[in-house]
C-alpha cells in the first residue's frame, strides 16, 4: 500500500496501475489454488520470501479441476525439500529464480523452473514421492527444470 501511495503521490498513475494490476492477481492466484484444495501448499507459498529471502518466487496457476486436495500435504512437503536441498547452495551475489506453474486439469502437474548460481547437488535423490513422478526437463549447474505430475487423475 505504501508503494501504491507512494506512486500516487508522484504523479505516476501507469506504475500504480501496474500495481494494482500485479497484487490483484496475486489474490485471485491466493484464491484460486485454495479453490482445488492446496491450503497448506498455498500456505507455503505466501510465507515462501521470509524463509527463502534470496529467491524470488513466481507462481503461475491453471486451475480447472478442483479435486487436488488429497495431494496438498505431499506437494508442500515436496516443494519444501526441493529447496531446502538447493537453498544452501545459492551464493548470494547472483539473482535466483523459482517459478512455479500449478495446473489442475485432468492430472495435477506442477512445473518447477529454477535459475541461479549454485553447486550440483543430490537433489534428486533426496526428494522421491510416492504420489507424484518426477520427469526432469533440465538439470545443470544452474538451471533445474523438472515436471512433478500426481500419480492419479483428479476426480
Amino acid at each position: 500500500m505504501h508503494l501504491l501511495q507512494m506512486n500516487l503521490d508522484m504523479g505516476k498513475t501507469e506504475e500504480a496501475k501496474a500495481l494494482i494490476k500485479k497484487y490483484s492477481q496475486k489474490c485471485n492466484q491466493f484464491f484460486d489454488i485454495n479453490n482445488i484444495g492446496l491450503y497448506k501448499t498455498n500456505e507455503w507459498l505466501q510465507t515462501f520470501s521470509i524463509k527463502y529471502n534470496q529467491l524470488t518466487l513466481d507462481v503461475q496457476t491453471s486451475l480447472l479441476n478442483r479435486k487436488a486436495s488429497m495431494y496438498d500435504e505431499a506437494l508442500k512437503d515436496y516443494l519444501s525439500r526441493f529447496v531446502q536441498a538447493i537453498y544452501p547452495h545459492f551464493r548470494g551475489y547472483q539473482e535466483q529464480f523459482l517459478k512455479l506453474h500449478i495446473i489442475s486439469d485432468e492430472f495435477l502437474e506442477i512445473l518447477i523452473d529454477i535459475r541461479g548460481d549454485w553447486s550440483n547437488n543430490k537433489w534428486r535423490d533426496e526428494l522421491i514421492e510416492d504420489l507424484f513422478q518426477l520427469e526432469i526437463l533440465e538439470a545443470t549447474n544452474n538451471s533445474i527444470t523438472v515436471k512433478l505430475i500426481a500419480s492419479g487423475r483428479l476426480e
